[in-house]
């Protein structure tokens, strides 16, 4: 693979290790718990002092870093380790370099301002706590800034909620101007699948997580299909790269450094890696559907990810993205669409039953308490 290469190798992702942890043994059985756990916390502190040295002496090649070199960095314990790092390591992976720049134009006539506004607004759970006012209201201006400059790029990028938290950390990682220049990157390759005019593509993908869990554990996956769950539980996880779902930034962070650096399918990837690391969580539960979508819909904060990123590549290498959209198991599920802005997604029987259920008194009640609350928000938002 040459240096500029991006293709994506993915019978060789990681490349080679940066360090090992070496096996060891301990003779006294009273301490050996202890002594385990002290050695693994030196043994991560070295590998990471070791890990640093060598980004710090990869960045000064210049532009001469092998990108193979930043997706085995990434890919490995601990990713690009910093901000400082990932700045730089981040635009040289995806070609950007420190001249370009998004066209400047009137975000106020960008077609969808007013839904980015109000996602704006609603973001201050990933603010800091000890900002000031006037700092939200500085983070908020150029977060809208990133998002609509970056979508105005093309005249067929359309908007959808989640493009917000994939800008968000971007802004706070590479600042304004280069966010908003790897978010219109972004949207030609690894977003380009969720800002078309619907969800339809983000749809199909969401539906390859089951069938590839089910290459690993064919009880798990037919749990779950047998509890007519669906899929829009990995909705989130899919077009925010999991940000909406996370609450620590340095994990997010550690995701994208992944989700950057390797093909624009690994969300699903690590979708099904977490998974099946949860299968006596999720298989513990009753197999019918709002169990089963609780469980799953509830994202753990303690995932061990840098397993799980191991895991995500395993499956990756075994079932490359041009293998996993034609493996055998495959949901029967209907799509009803509500807006470019969101899907609701049932298998065919649940939906029977929601519809066959909205036609009896009690279903009929619900609905109308439902619409005249949507309506208020509705018009309250407006």
């Amino acid at each position: 693979m040459s240096a500029r290469s991006r293709d994506y190798d993915t019978k060789n992702l990681r490349g080679k290790p940066i360090a090992r942890i070496p096996d060891t043994c301990y003779d006294d059985p009273c301490h050996v718990i202890v002594r385990k756990r002290r050695r693994s916390t030196q043994d991560v502190r070295e590998r990471m002092r070791e890990k640093e040295r060598y980004i710090r002496q990869l960045i000064q090649q210049g532009d001469n870093i092998p990108l193979n070199e930043i997706r085995s960095l990434a890919l490995s314990e601990g990713g690009l380790l910093s901000n400082e790092y990932r700045r730089v390591l981040w635009l040289k992976f995806l070609g950007v370099n420190t001249e370009q720049s998004v066209t400047e134009c009137d975000i106020t006539e960008f077609r969808d301002y007013t839904q980015v506004c109000l996602d704006v607004h609603r973001c201050s759970s990933r603010l800091k706590s000890d900002l000031t006012s006037r700092e939200v209201l500085a983070i908020k201006s150029r977060l809208r800034n990133v998002i609509i400059k970056s979508l105005a790029e093309g005249p067929n990028r359309h908007y959808y909620q989640g493009y917000h938290d994939v800008s968000l950390t971007l802004l706070y990682v590479l600042g304004e101007r280069f966010a908003a220049t790897v978010m219109s990157r972004l949207c030609r390759t690894h977003l380009a699948s969720h800002i078309r005019e619907n969800l339809d593509e983000t749809s199909q993908q969401m539906k390859l997580i089951v069938p590839l869990v089910s290459q690993k554990n064919p009880e798990l996956a037919e749990f779950i299909m047998r509890s007519e769950a669906g899929t829009m539980f990995s909705l989130s996880w899919i077009i925010t790269w999991f940000a909406y779902v996370l609450n620590d930034e340095d994990i997010i962070y550690r995701l994208y450094d992944v989700f950057v650096t390797t093909p624009p399918l690994m969300p699903v990837y690590l979708s099904a890696a977490v998974i099946l690391y949860r299968k006596s969580q999720i298989m513990e539960v009753e197999c019918e559907l709002s169990s089963v979508h609780q469980v799953l819909h509830n994202l753990p904060q303690d995932l061990p990810f840098d397993m799980l990123i191991r895991n995500a590549v395993d499956l990756l290498e075994e079932f490359p993205p041009s293998v996993i959209k034609t493996l055998p198991i495959k949901q029967q599920e209907i799509i009803l669409q509500v807006s470019r802005f969101g899907y609701l997604d049932w298998s065919r029987n649940w939906a029977t039953k929601l519809l066959e259920y909205a036609n009896t008194p009690a279903g009929i009640a619900i609905t109308s308490s439902f619409l005249v609350g949507f309506a208020a928000l509705a018009i309250s938002a407006y």
